[in-house]
């Protein structure tokens, strides 16, 4: 495996790592709540995340991104475990997909992206979830994992 191609692997690894303990410490019944309209609860931001991703997945084997077609499964949106499943089966098929398919190359709207590029969006697409669920986090006055002290918080 390409060197670059390891280290965006670690870089997603590491973000991925903030999510789930984030995801860790709040109460699930909290996972219903929502910041305001249109904003989703902290259960649809994880469960979208999965979603999302699936279609990097996809776009890996079949060379070109399309976000029409992930599924909703709405039912994991209640529950820790569920969503922590999920993601975790999520990762396990992107992986197995990277490993088979390295030199891919995905056509994002007619632009053709290197493997690399595509995983750097993932991790800025779950970076800007990131972001709102510190929002909620906050709003809720939820005590921070210690993996995020690096962030200040």
């Amino acid at each position: 495996m390409r060197e670059s191609l390891k280290q965006t692997l670690e870089d997603w690894k590491q973000m991925r790592i903030l999510t789930l303990d984030l995801l860790e410490i709040i109460p699930e019944k909290h996972l219903s709540f929502s910041v305001g309209k249109n904003m989703g609860t902290i259960g649809k931001q994880y469960r979208h995340i999965g979603d999302v991703q699936i279609c990097y997945a996809q776009a890996i084997t079949s060379g070109k991104i399309d976000f029409d077609n992930y599924k909703r499964d709405y039912s994991l949106e209640n529950s820790k475990t569920k969503l922590k499943n999920f993601l975790g089966e999520v990762n396990k098929e992107m992986l197995e997909f990277i490993t088979q398919n390295q030199g891919a190359e995905i056509d994002w709207f007619g632009e053709k992206w290197s493997l690399e590029k595509h995983i750097r969006s993932l991790i800025e697409h779950e970076i800007l979830h990131q972001g709102e669920l510190v929002v909620y986090a906050r709003i809720l006055d939820l005590d921070f994992p210690e993996s995020w002290e690096l962030w200040g918080l």
